[in-house]
């Protein structure tokens, strides 16, 4: 449901989040919790998401339970706020020596984000790969896949890793039919653009428009910021001032809602005679 209905996600999780809390049951709260802000962050409700980890530590007492400030540290990730989650991921022992699964997906992928806010690429890259390789036990649309795809993606275009990009792609087109989740395959058509765009294709215009179109629908507001300013770069390039404009104001006002630094600075990056401007 977080996938395809993330707003009746967040209202469920709500939900069970009150009877657990009524029944004193910690690790069905935590759960719950974990699933409230993973409906938060499709929605690009980050400050809620926010909220409800501060208040599952400060007020319900679930420190303890690795899963929550675990999650902290993504969101920290996410803003480009590489120390609070290195920090954060330092200080869950327990977490890091799980064998579980989820467990190891997560850590991998929360360290894929913060090497993404430290501008390591390839570190990034290859964490994000590494939370994929359990896409066959989660399943590729679980949380921790469904995240860690569009990131390689996007390290494998920076660092110009057509064979990677490639890889990617071809795991998402060997995936059964019904498996993957909507922002994947937004994603999957913003790959292909910035592919057509990188050999010169003809045909990159029509696809930066569709797949631009695809992440509006189907994905979520961080995707769709980062997909606009890849649309930037390319109507730069075409010399089309006025939609890379459109385009960019467009990218920026989503990062100032999910307060996201590192979308901001990205956004400065394209357009330097802007100055930088603080989440």
């Amino acid at each position: 449901m977080t996938v395809t209905d993330p707003a009746a996600a967040a209202e469920a999780a709500r939900a069970a989040a009150e009877h657990s809390r009524r029944a004193g049951e910690r690790l069905r709260l935590a759960t719950a919790t974990t699933n409230l802000v993973q409906a938060l962050l499709q929605l690009g409700d980050w400050d809620a998401a926010d909220e409800a980890l501060a208040q599952a530590i400060d007020s319900e007492g679930l420190a303890d339970i690795e899963l929550i400030p675990c999650y902290q540290g993504w969101l920290a990730a996410l803003r480009g706020d590489a120390g609070t989650a290195e920090s954060t991921l330092a200080a869950l022992p327990n977490l890091r020596a799980s064998e579980d699964p989820y467990d190891k997906a997560l850590i991998s992928v929360v360290e894929a984000f913060a090497a993404a806010a430290r501008h390591q690429p390839e570190r990034a890259l290859r964490l994000a790969r590494a939370t994929l390789a359990y896409a066959g036990t989660l399943g590729i649309s679980s949380d921790c896949p469904r995240w860690a795809w569009p990131l390689a993606a996007r390290m494998a275009h920076d660092l110009g890793d057509t064979t990677a990009a490639g890889d990617l792609l071809t795991l998402l087109d060997d995936c059964p039919p019904g498996h993957l989740a909507p922002v994947l395959k937004a994603e999957r058509d913003l790959v292909r653009a910035r592919l057509a765009s990188h050999d010169g294709d003809q045909a990159a215009a029509a696809s930066f428009v569709s797949a631009t179109s695809s992440l509006r629908k189907l994905s979520t507001p961080y995707h769709l910021a980062h997909g606009l300013l890849d649309h930037t770069k390319y109507l730069t390039r075409l010399g089309d001032a006025e939609a890379a404009d459109k385009a960019i104001s467009e990218a920026r006002e989503i990062a100032h809602h999910l307060r996201c630094q590192l979308l901001l600075d990205r956004a400065a990056d394209l357009a330097p005679a802007q100055p930088r401007i603080q989440a």
